[in-house]
């Protein structure tokens, strides 16, 4: 015990030589006195200029503290980089003994920092010191530097990694409190031609590993040019429990909050203001993960919910996330950034949205499935994958009741002394000769005029399949849609697309190439049982027909507008309409029109229906420039039998159309009253005019073809009566010849056989004669 207690006195006795010692210095040395020695270790060393115009105060026990006031540093000959009016240090000596760092107090007060990088990219900050490398090479004897052998870079880092994480520890920390109040920071950059100043304060308490402690941060922060032209003004506060975990090299964030406000005339809206809080962000440095949970985010309106996994950011970065975007009025986000709302036709589109999306992806890839959006009274599901070298996608959509004529302008109806006056033909106007030498500017459509977006479809490249169900664009009704698309530089490619609407199907395999200067579609259109009535009533406004439409053909047009698409379009179409009707216009009642016309009778035509129905109405269309020729036109129709031909100009919105019916007469007027050749007719009507006519004064009897109908009926009778009057004559005279004739032909006979019989009688005569006289020779022989 006696050796315990010599060490006792021995401990006891260096204690006190260390508190005399310590009180020796406190008491007699005075550490402004070494400011000059300061100056010149700093000057010296690390070419640094310290200007040290405050006091320096210092304690030993049982703190050891620090306290500096007004001081600068200079890196070689620039001028001054960092200045601050009061620091204070404060750490406790015997902990220190325990491997413990306890501290009470940081304090860093009127920070000025001013950091320049030049033209070169060189800064203020980056000082041009001689390598320890060298050093330690020259210091180095030639025996060390002929017998080291260097170890492999990949083997070298490797142990000295493992070694350092073997053998250094951070001690235990203890800070009561760090503060940073009022700090400047002006960073000026010649390359960027940027100016930032910042005005920073930071408080953190109760700071130990391992533990969460408050962390409060607030800053102000203005960027512009090296002028001072055009800021833009952040302001922004940081609030959240921060704790460290050394031995495990990670982090977590707890209970964040930051507000920001920004603020500047570039921006189209000032100030705007954004809040965003987090749950939890997790950082783990060996694994270079970063995972944020319970993120959420408020500004202008919105409001984003959010969870965030980024794995190995530092090498193969991937990431997933979890968005979802509350619901907002996009009409007033784009109210507040003072953007201009498009021209749409129902004030109360654009009100609704939120959003829902899943997405994960690395450096070369990125996934989005499912992604969830709501517009209004509109949903849509869809999955997407796109790759990033190259740049391509595959994306999947699927939706439901979509009116796009909300989204579109008010239809303005064109006046119809515009569209007569568009008609006129050159030389026709007054003015014609004072404008002749006038050229009309050019209405070459661009991107942002024309119908098709043709830059944007050039750069697309990818693959889209779509099924979406109630659609309503231009006023037509879509029950379903579906097609699969391929992109390609600028080719698009429809395979096919297949639609449900108006009570019967639509298929079209499609193609539009925008690789030329003007656009071109080549479309293959199939109908099965749409009804075309209601179609064309809710696209162009036009009742003229009726029925279950059927169709096969091909088409193809070009153009950047919708003009110039009609005007371009042409193409073969067989067409086929059954139990329908021609909307507006009886053809019956016209025919009838016309022979009461030609009979100088007035016909009732109240008594007549508005319509002729058909059972079935079949042509082939040849379309050239916009323009539909029909011939062949066949109409079958109860007591109706029509056929046609003629020519419809879509360019022109046109008819000019000439039908030929025949009819059975009509017994409900006797002015239509129609005998069994009379039905053998086909009656000339004429349809001309625009589609905006009345369809009821559209079509009219052709008078002057019904009087040349009837006139040829006339002559067609009197010459069948000729020929039957000739046919009765020739018979007469063919009977009477016969009669001469056989007359004739009776005593021609008659002759012939008293000639002969007289011929008979001379020639017996004769015979006897001679015979008589043959026996007299013969007798004068004999005797």
């Amino acid at each position: 015990m006696v050796w315990l207690k010599r060490l006792s006195f021995l401990v006891a006795g260096i204690l006190a030589l260390i508190i005399a010692l310590l009180a020796y210095v406190m008491l007699f040395v005075n550490p402004n006195d070494f400011k000059d020695q300061l100056k010149n270790v700093a000057q010296q060393k690390a070419n640094v200029t310290l200007r040290l115009d405050g006091d320096i105060r210092w304690s030993f026990f049982p703190w050891l503290g620090l306290e500096l006031e007004n001081i600068g540093v200079a890196l070689g000959n620039d001028p001054e980089i960092l200045q601050f009016d009061r620091a204070e240090f404060g750490l406790a000596i015997l902990p220190l003994f325990e491997r413990k760092i306890q501290v009470d107090r940081v304090n860093l007060v009127n920070l000025s920092a001013r950091l320049n990088k030049d033209a070169n990219g060189q800064g203020n900050w980056q000082l041009n010191l001689p390598s320890s490398a060298s050093n330690d090479e020259r210091t180095q004897s030639p025996v060390a530097q002929g017998s080291a052998q260097p170890a492999p870079e990949s083997t070298t880092t490797d142990v000295t990694t493992a070694n350092s994480a073997a053998t250094f520890q951070l001690p235990d920390l203890q800070l009561d409190e760090l503060r940073i109040e009022n700090a400047q920071v002006q960073y000026r950059d010649e390359q960027t031609q940027q100016l930032i100043n910042a005005t920073i304060n930071v408080q953190l308490n109760d700071v130990q590993w391992d533990k969460a402690w408050p962390m409060a941060m607030d800053i102000v922060l203005t960027q512009s040019d090296l002028e001072g032209k055009l800021p833009i003004q952040a302001k922004a506060s940081l609030n959240a429990n921060l704790s460290v975990f050394p031995e495990r090299e990670s982090a977590s964030l707890e209970g964040l909050v930051l507000n920001a406000e920004v603020a500047g005339d570039s921006l189209p809206v000032s100030p705007i203001s954004a809040n965003l809080s987090a749950m939890t962000v997790d950082l783990d440095l060996p694994q270079e993960n970063i995972i944020a949970d319970g993120l959420a985010l408020s500004v202008l309106g919105v409001n984003v919910d959010a969870k965030v996994q980024a794995y190995q950011v530092l090498s193969n970065p991937q990431f997933s996330a979890v968005l979802s975007v509350g619901e907002f009025n996009p009409r007033y986000l784009l109210t507040r950034l003072n953007l201009p709302l498009p021209d749409m036709s129902d004030e109360t589109a654009l009100t609704k949205a939120r959003a829902e999306i899943l997405f994960e992806g690395d450096m070369d890839m990125i996934t989005a499935q499912p992604i969830s959006v709501e517009m209004d009274d509109t949903k849509i599901e869809a999955n997407a994958v796109l790759s990033l070298a190259p740049l391509r996608w595959d994306v999947s959509i699927a939706g439901a009741n979509l009116n796009l004529d909300r989204y579109l302008p008010t239809p303005v109806d064109t006046p119809a002394d515009a569209t007569d006056n568009s008609t006129q033909t050159p030389g026709s106007g007054p003015n014609d000769a004072a404008t002749a030498n006038t050229e009309p500017a050019s209405t070459e459509p661009t991107d942002a005029t024309g119908l098709i977006p043709v830059e944007l479809i050039r750069s697309l490249n990818g693959h889209i399949g779509l099924v979406f169900e109630d659609i309503t664009v231009k006023q037509l009704k879509i029950d379903k849609i579906e097609l699969d698309s391929t992109q390609l530089n600028g080719l698009i490619t429809v395979s096919p697309l297949q639609a449900s609407l108006y009570q019967g199907q639509v298929s079209a395999p499609a193609r539009l190439d925008v690789r030329g200067r003007t656009p071109r579609f080549d479309i293959a259109p199939s109908i099965d049982g749409v009804q075309i009535q209601p179609l064309l009533v809710d696209f162009m406004d036009m009742n003229k027909i009726a029925g279950a439409t059927y169709l096969n053909g091909e088409l193809q047009a070009s153009g950047n507008q919708i003009d110039r698409l009609m005007a371009s379009l042409k193409g073969d179409l067989l067409v086929e309409i059954k139990n329908g009707a021609l909307i507006g216009t009886n053809l019956t009642k016209t025919v009838c029109e016309g022979i009461s016309a030609v009979r100088k009778e007035t016909l009732n035509d109240k008594q007549f229906g508005p319509d002729t129905p058909f059972e079935t109405l079949r042509f082939p269309a040849y379309i050239v420039d916009g323009d539909i020729s029909t011939p062949g036109l066949k109409i079958s129709s109860a007591g109706v039998q029509v056929t046609g031909n003629g020519v419809i100009s879509l360019p022109n919105a046109s008819l000019d159309y000439q039908a030929n019916v025949a009819i059975a007469g009509s017994g409900i007027d006797q002015a239509c009253r129609v005998n069994e050749k009379i039905t053998q007719l086909a009656f000339p009507i004429v349809c001309k005019g625009q589609f905006s006519d009345d369809p009821a004064g559209l079509c009219r009897p052709d008078i002057k073809g019904f009087g040349k109908l009837f006139a040829d009926l006339a002559k067609a009778e009197l010459t069948v009566k000729l020929e039957e009057e000739k046919a009765r004559l020739q018979e007469k005279a063919d009977a009477e010849k016969a009669r001469l004739k056989a007359e004739l032909d009776a005593k021609i006979e008659a002759e012939k056989a008293r000639v002969k019989a007289d011929l008979e009688a001379k020639r017996k005569a004769e015979e006897e004669r001679l015979k008589d006289k043959l026996q007299d020779k013969l007798k004068g022989l004999f005797q």
